[in-house]
């Protein structure tokens, strides 16, 4: 079952989407990350990884409706 997601982008994948967030439906996070990357191509370029509802994802992990992913590419500075 897919529910509706805000998704946000940051840095690298902000400039790669050309947008700071928006809706996508997804089940789960392995099948939004395929969406992003059938949306973005250029995404795919790019190393990044998802938190959910500002936890960190250490694996893939199931959405429901209204959770806020994060899309975080690797930062630079200090």
């Amino acid at each position: 079952m897919s529910s509706t997601v805000k998704v946000l982008y940051f840095g690298a994948a902000l400039e790669m989407t050309g947008r700071a967030e928006e809706e996508i439906g997804a089940g789960d996070t392995a099948s939004l990350r395929r969406d992003i990357l059938d949306r973005y191509p250029a995404m795919k370029e790019l190393t990044f990884r998802m938190a959910v509802n500002r936890v960190l994802l250490k694996e893939e992990s199931l959405l429901k409706e209204n959770d806020i992913i994060a899309i975080l590419p690797p930062f630079e500075g200090g």
